[in-house]
């Protein structure tokens, strides 16, 4: 490959005067010759003899590839020249699928986008324009920009502190932000486990595919029943699938049953469930705290732990709105804890929370 041999001290400034002309061969290492620098060039740049070189020369030596630190150094250099600094630089990648929101401004480029991304990142599959969450269930509205093999399914397999489940983000909603969640709800459940010296009970009423399981159920020293629940009907066979896996992952037999109905129906539609759980999962960060009251009665009448999330204004009394909620039951709050979600978001506030409560007449 053609290469311009330059004195090291100028190798900065002819850089730039062989990217700004569209010259310079992205994708592949400026090397070191002696005690100067050879700088690719591609099939545009003039001949050696053109008075823009100033006297340097151009030689051929072998290229040597450059590993691309960004997506978009595999763009062409008409596209990168044109749109700049307007490429999508946030982006999630679930499994094999990538996640990414493409500008209005830039749709007509999508595609080259996504060739860019399945080049940068091996592991990717399929690449995903995502719309945002909609709907009553929270699903992606994703559409199919790119894959490998024609292989565009959005199911794919996630793996997260050292489980593996099925995850479809255009199914079942699933954040990949929340994995340090479900970690600090695993090290809040042992805790509370430890001061009631046996196996728990688990009720996880919005448990979308199951992810909090992986870490609880699969521990047969933690829990030995599970009831998980969504209301998504397209959740649950995929939740049906990482529950069996989870199952045959324990060391011990556990019993797990899954459903698919409005949480706060419950209570009335599973009268055995009623007093069954030493631990309930609320998992609806927008409207978990008023569902509160009717998903108490499955607490059991010994002391229980309540791990729930909600999404609110910065300056919102989180604490205040849990009491004025377990207040209208049988129920009392023993121990709190309320923290901020850090890095959520700039206008509003993901509040994490720990309850231990207790029946009013066991006090």
């Amino acid at each position: 490959m053609r290469h311009l041999r330059v004195p090291s001290a100028q190798t900065a400034h002819w850089i730039e005067h062989c990217k700004s002309r569209g010259w310079y061969q992205t994708g592949h290492r400026v090397q070191t010759i002696e005690h100067d620098t050879a700088i690719p060039l591609n099939d545009i740049a003039p001949d050696a003899e053109d008075p823009t070189w100033k006297g340097n020369t151009i030689i051929e030596i072998e290229a040597t590839e450059k590993k691309a630190r960004y997506y978009w150094e595999h763009l062409p250099n008409e596209i990168r020249d044109t749109f700049d600094d307007e490429f999508p630089q946030a982006f999630e990648i679930q499994g094999d699928v990538l996640l990414v929101k493409i500008p209005s401004e830039i749709t007509g480029i999508e595609e080259d986008i996504a060739h860019a991304m399945l080049q940068q990142f091996p592991a990717v599959r399929v690449v995903c324009h995502d719309e945002g969450v909609e709907g009553e269930f929270r699903i992606r509205n994703l559409r199919i920009l790119k894959s490998r093999s024609n292989d565009s399914s959005t199911e794919t397999i996630y793996r997260e502190h050292g489980h593996e489940f099925i995850i479809d983000p255009a199914a079942a909603y699933f954040s990949v932000r929340l994995s340090t969640q479900r970690m600090k709800t695993l090290e809040a459940i042992t805790s509370f486990r430890k001061m009631k010296n046996r196996t728990l009970t688990i009720v996880d009423p919005y448990a979308g595919v199951g992810p909090s399981m992986a870490l609880l159920y699969t521990n047969h020293k933690l829990i030995s029943k599970a009831y998980v629940n969504d209301m998504n009907p397209k959740a649950i066979p995929l939740l049906e699938r990482n529950m069996e896996s989870f199952h045959k992952k324990r060391k011990q037999e556990g019993t797990y049953a899954i459903d698919c109905i409005d949480a706060r129906e419950l209570v009335r539609t599973k009268p055995d469930m009623i007093g069954c759980a030493d631990v309930l999962l609320v998992n609806l960060p927008h409207d978990g705290i008023g569902h509160l009251s009717e998903l108490l009665p499955l607490l059991s009448d010994e002391s229980s732990l309540v791990c729930g999330w909600s999404i609110q204004e910065k300056q919102a009394d989180i604490l205040s709105q849990l009491q004025s909620a377990i207040g209208t039951t049988d129920r009392a709050m023993s121990e709190h804890k309320v923290e901020e979600v850090k890095g959520f978001s700039t206008a509003k506030a993901m509040f994490r929370y720990e309850l231990v409560l207790t029946k009013k007449n066991k006090r």
